[in-house]
């Protein structure tokens, strides 16, 4: 159903707990939490994050148009809980051709979001001084900052219920998606969201180096 536990920073095989330490550790990153994702029964993982997770699990809602749930990931273990969520969405993008998106909602320092923005720290290390871009996420307006991320893709970061919230888009030109009033919801508040979303198939980019 999901993918043995890699570091979420560097996608990196990791010890596992063990009589002299309860955390799982990365040979790069040291104490991590462990990322997974679903390959199957995403819509099965995805419910579960809903009423587990520690972070919230955006959803779009509306889903954009011809969009779908091309995958699902988090950071975390049974006994901690999700540290970090994310989804991965794809569909057509505004420009012409296919577009992926992942939404991230993360605690500091996991490393996820900042793996798939193509930057070599955990977290943003300097975001400019207006933003860009801007989501509505459970209800409130969501300024989203540019980050300087490889030229395949474009990478926002934002705060949103106290953690992060990076938006991650393939191809860059994709982003113009987020000037047609994005709206994400958080589906711990509402299980009943997942009812509403198309999964399809499996996007190329939430476990890519």
């Amino acid at each position: 159903m999901t993918t043995p536990p890699v570091c979420p920073a560097c996608l990196s095989d990791l010890d596992p707990p063990n009589v002299w330490s309860d955390r799982w550790r990365c040979t790069r990153h040291g104490d991590v939490e462990p990322f997974h994702e679903a390959h199957a029964s995403r819509e099965q993982v995805l419910r579960s994050l809903g009423r587990t997770s520690r972070v919230p699990v955006w959803l779009p809602s509306p889903m954009p148009v011809h969009w779908f749930v091309s995958g699902v990931g988090w950071a975390g273990d049974e006994r901690t809980g999700a540290h970090a969520a994310a989804l991965s969405v794809s569909g057509p993008s505004p420009v012409g051709g296919p577009a992926e998106m992942v939404l991230v909602a993360e605690a500091p320092r996991i490393g996820l979001g900042s793996r798939l923005a193509g930057l070599p720290l955990a977290d943003p290390d300097r975001l400019e001084e207006r933003p860009e871009a801007k989501v509505e996420a459970a209800g409130h307006p969501t300024a989203l900052w540019p980050l300087a991320a490889p030229p395949d893709r474009a990478a926002f970061v934002g705060e949103a219920l106290g953690v992060w919230l990076w938006c991650v888009l393939w191809p860059a030109d994709a982003a113009l998606i987020l000037l047609e009033h994005l709206v994400i919801e958080d589906m711990r508040d509402d299980p009943r969201l997942v009812d509403h979303l198309l999964f399809g198939a499996t996007g190329s980019h939430l476990s890519a180096p």
